[in-house]
């Protein structure tokens, strides 16, 4: 069994301590998931500004390559193949050359003729337009119909000699007049184009890629990204139309990715993906005092506990064991048993108050001894001024015997009856046998009969199995009495009857006494069957009868047993009662 000491520590712990942990776990984590929430909202608006800034530079270099393709020389040159025409470009068109010169991201100029001659503005080695042709990468740019495609630093490596990582837009040329396809042009620019979009992002550490839909890193600042697959378990979570974030492990810690589509798009129309990494070890500083300050209250109250029970609870459970002792003892009897002294104001105030009430018992107890002794020498004295019940028996029968030889013998008759009345109300006890019961009865009929000169008669039907059970005494006589007093009462015309029947029924002894008599009225009848005699007494004269059988009955044998009464006016009373077979 645990001790109570240990209950109130557990309590404590229930109470105090786990409330405690569950409030800063649950605050950490509404903490980091808000402090997610926020961080990745703010780094879709930058992404979003991002975005627009690559669109704007694409937009500018879809100008420049608009300008190249739609200027003379070029037309010329790949109308004609003159090559004096395109050394005029170098020469003589100086707008164009001053707009290559003074966009400083692109890196190289190249211009295939539809037979595969090739111009290129430096002396890099470039790739064939039989090589270009065998890849879909031209397919694309047929497709577009003189529409600008790109290529990402990773797609393009395979097309291209360049070492490093470069951007690439191509297009078809076509004339100006008849729209036929004159050639390609194509553009490499280097990544200073996106270099500076990218380097402008505030938010502190962190990785901000494009990628595909199938992961693969098309362009980041971290040159070594390039190429590689995103290594991320949710990258399928990754929605194509829509901006969100998740967290998931990124270079072997944890870290909170910020996604959302991008408006560039590249060759084959595939969708490209904005990505930003935070590692979460930098977002989650601001909420790592949360966690520490709950670890310091846990730390705490575990500390606070250990002191309360080492200077509070282990006096309050060794009071509480020895009072369970104590008052132990004192149920066994042993009242000279005390409790002793506690250091604490309240348990001592207790301890007193418990010691002073077992005085007071101890008291109370020789006073009740006192007492019952001077009650026993009370009854003693009064036993011995009673009339001896054989004086009172010798008497009556000297009465009767005079009345017989004087000739009395209504007056013997009489004393007969007195004497079996007077052994049961006598005697001690409070059940007589069924028989003994109708026996006393009989005899106080008799005495009334000569008493109202025989103006009643009665019957009595006792069951024999009945005759031997035992039933409270004095039960029959009250009633038949208010019978006497009250149903005969001012009728002369015909001569009353009383009637009493002894049955066993249902496990229990039942008595009916039915008279013929004036009966009783309706309202007090209705409250006699609700146990309510208050009101039956008010209206007679002598109740008392009725309710000390009544009461006598449903108190020695229970609520279950009594009177029931029915009665109809002016046709008589029928009354039942009812009382346990001693053994049921």
């Amino acid at each position: 069994m645990i001790k109570f000491q240990h209950k109130l520590i557990i309590a404590f712990i229930c109470f105090v301590l786990i409330p405690i942990i569950i409030l800063g776990v649950v605050s950490y984590k509404i903490s980091s998931t808000t402090l997610q929430k926020n961080i990745s909202e703010q780094m879709i608006q930058t992404l979003k500004a991002v975005d627009r800034n690559l669109l704007a530079a694409v937009s500018e270099v879809n100008s420049f390559s608009d300008y190249v393709v739609s200027s003379s020389a070029i037309q010329d040159y790949l109308n004609t193949q003159n090559t004096s025409t395109i050394y005029e470009f170098y020469s003589d068109q100086q707008e164009i050359a001053g707009k290559m010169y003074g966009n400083s991201q692109i890196d190289n100029l190249v211009l295939y003729t539809l037979d595969g001659n090739v111009i290129t503005y430096t002396d890099d080695k470039v790739t064939s337009l039989d090589a270009l042709r065998s890849s879909l990468f031209l397919d694309e740019v047929l497709q577009q119909k003189g529409r600008p495609v790109w290529l990402t630093p990773y797609e393009n490596q395979n097309l291209f000699f360049s070492q490093d990582y470069i951007l690439t837009q191509s297009r078809v040329v076509k004339d100006l007049n008849t729209l036929d396809n004159l050639g390609y042009l194509i553009l490499q620019l280097k990544l200073d184009l996106f270099d500076p979009i990218f380097k402008d992002i505030y938010g502190g550490p962190s990785h901000e890629l494009i990628v595909n839909k199938e992961g693969t890193v098309l362009y980041s600042l971290n040159r070594n990204f390039i190429g590689k697959t995103l290594d991320i378990q949710s990258l399928s979570e990754f929605p194509t139309n829509k901006s969100g974030y998740l967290t998931d492990e990124w270079d072997d810690e944890k870290s909170l990715i910020t996604y959302m589509p991008s408006s560039f798009e590249t060759g084959g129309n595939s969708k490209l993906i904005l990505v930003s990494i935070k590692p979460w070890k930098i977002i989650s500083s601001d909420i790592v005092n949360i966690r520490n300050t709950m670890l310091v209250v846990v730390g705490f109250t575990v500390l606070t506990a250990g002191l309360f029970n080492l200077l509070y609870l282990k006096s309050i459970s060794r009071f509480i064991h020895e009072l369970l002792i104590r008052m132990k003892q004192v149920e066994s009897g042993r009242l000279s048993k005390r409790m002793g002294r506690f250091k604490f104001q309240e348990l001592q105030n207790i301890s007193q108050g418990f010691n002073n009430m077992i005085g007071k018992l101890q008291q109370l107890m020789s006073d009740i001894e006192t007492e019952q002794e001077r009650k026993r020498e009370a009854q003693f004295k009064v036993l011995q001024q009673q009339i001896n019940p054989h004086f009172l028996y010798n008497t009556l029968e000297s009465i009767n015997a005079l009345s017989a030889l004087n000739g009395q013998r209504e007056i013997s008759k009489m004393t007969i009856n007195l004497g079996k009345l007077l052994r049961i109300s006598i005697n001690g006890g409070y059940e007589v046998k069924v028989k003994d019961e109708i026996r006393h009865v009989i005899s106080y009929l008799e005495i009334q009969k000569i008493r109202f000169d025989n103006r009643f008669s009665f019957e009595v039907d006792v069951e024999e199995e009945l005759n031997n059970y035992p039933v409270l005494k004095l039960t029959l006589q009250p009633l038949v009495e208010n019978i006497l007093i009250h149903a005969f009462s001012n009728r002369d015309d015909e001569e009353g009857l009383i009637k009493i029947r002894g049955t066993v029924s249902n496990g229990q002894g039942e008595f009916w006494i039915e008279d013929n008599g004036k009966g009783i009225d309706e309202r007090v009848l209705m409250e006699l069957n609700k146990w309510k005699l208050e009101n039956y007494h008010t209206q007679t004269s002598n109740g008392h009868g009725v309710r000390n059988v009544d009461e006598r009955i449903r108190l020695f044998y229970g609520e279950k047993y009594g009177l029931i009464i029915c009665s109809t006016k002016n046709e008589g009373t029928l009354i039942k009662i009812s009382f346990p077979i001693k053994g049921d």
